[in-house]
């Protein structure tokens, strides 16, 4: 299940494979924003949540709101 997470990054990477070089950058914002929000949701699987641990979770929280306009785009 835990891999589960992972599999709209793999979708989201096939999608988008072979970009030119003007496409290369916008590309690759989506890619990153999956990404984070896969490191958010594994992240809120774990037991026990230290000071640390929420500091990360914030950090994926606010990069991926950060990023999550660039799929208006497409």
């Amino acid at each position: 299940m835990r891999n589960l997470v992972w599999c709209p990054l793999g979708v989201v990477a096939v999608a988008l494979r072979l970009p030119d070089i003007r496409q290369v950058i916008p590309f690759k914002h989506p890619l990153d924003c999956v990404q984070t929000l896969g490191n958010f949701n594994m992240m809120g699987q774990y037991r026990i949540h230290t000071p640390e641990t929420i500091a990360y979770m914030e950090e994926y929280l606010d990069r991926f709101h950060r990023m999550k306009d660039i799929f208006f785009e497409f």
